[in-house]
Parts: C-alpha cells; structure tokens; sequence
C-alpha cells in the first residue's frame, strides 16, 4: 500500500491495472475509494485514480504524461494553455502519428503524417493546474494550429495578437521567424506579415 501511495504522489494517479498490479485485486481499490484516500478520475469509467486533492484537469494531463507519452498536446488544447486561444477545454486535443492508435474518451485525438509533428518541446503550465512538464507544440508550432482552426475568424487574430504580446521577442525576432518559415514557408510568410503589421 506504502509503495501505491509514493507512486501516486509521484506521478498523481494510476490505471486501475497498475493499482490491481500492486494490491492483488480491484476490490482493493475501490476499498480506497470508499475510505476517501483516492478518487476515481471523471468521467466515469476511464480507469484511472488519483488522491482527493488532486484537480481533474491536473489529473487528466497526469494520465497523457504517464499512459500516452507518445501524444502531443495540440490543437484548441495547446492555444488555451498558451494564451492564444480563448476556448473551453472539454476534450484534449492530441497528435499522434497517423501510424498509430489511440481511442479515450478523454481525449480528441488528431492522427497526423509523423513529419507534421515538429517544434514539440516540454513546458509545465503551474497557473493552469499543470506543474509537471508535458509535451506540448512551441508557440511557433501552434500559431500553424491557430491558422488550421480558425484562420478569417476574430479567434485567429486574437491569438496572433496574444503572441506579439506575450511571445514574440520584438529586438530580435528573427529566430522565431526563422522557425515558423520552416515549419511551413507559405503560410509561414503569411503568419509574419500579419505579425509584423503595426510594427
């Protein structure tokens, strides 16, 4: 039990296998459970646990980074975790390579050419509930998820202004440009041209 309880803290939650691996069956768990000394991880049904003060969102990044590390936070998920994106995060967006696999219902997954997964760095989100490192694309990447999703629209334009803001080194911005153009040079172009407007 001693030897459950470091490797929840450490990693926040565990898989009901992992739990049944280490107390010989479910119904110990569920004894857990029942006594408050851990929480079943919402919605119902994933299998996953985590202590009582653990946050869902916290709990449910805990379990891409520990049982899906093959996962990529992208999409509306990773503008929202930036400040680029103004979204309510229901499902969590994920890339994957489009030679793999994965079905939970906790995450929306993106099956994409493995060469489209570029820029991937580790960051810790600590003011959204997130201090442990996932991967997750840079901010350059996700100016691309930005132009996917939502380019013409007000949210498009919110984001590129949120980057010059926040992200864009305004002396020298020429690295981050050069990243960008070679993440895609067409609409990489397109995406300094509106950064640079007003400058």
């Amino acid at each position: 039990m001693d030897n459950l309880k470091n490797i929840i803290q450490s990693d926040l939650v565990i898989s009901l296998e992992d739990g049944v691996s280490h107390l010989g069956n479910d119904k110990a768990i569920y004894r857990l459970v029942e006594k408050g000394e851990l929480k079943k991880v919402k919605p119902n049904g994933l299998g996953y646990f985590t202590l009582p003060e653990v946050e869902e969102g916290t709990a449910h990044f805990a379990i891409i980074k520990k049982y899906y590390p093959q996962c990529v936070i992208s999409g509306k998920t990773a503008l929202s975790l930036y400040g680029l994106g103004q979204e309510y995060i229901k499902e969590i967006d994920v890339d994957i390579s489009n030679e793999t696999n994965i079905v939970n219902e906790l995450l929306n997954v993106h099956r994409v050419v493995s060469s489209k997964i570029n820029n991937v760095i580790e960051k810790e989100f600590e003011d959204q509930g997130i201090p442990f490192k996932i991967k997750i694309y840079s901010p350059e990447r996700c100016l691309f998820e930005a132009y996917k999703y939502y380019k013409g629209l007000d949210s498009y334009f919110y984001c590129l202004k949120q980057y010059k803001e926040k992200y864009l080194n305004h002396t020298t911005p020429g690295e981050q440009f050069d990243t960008i153009l070679k993440i895609n040079k067409k609409v990489g172009r397109e995406i300094i041209d509106l950064l640079m407007m007003g400058n």
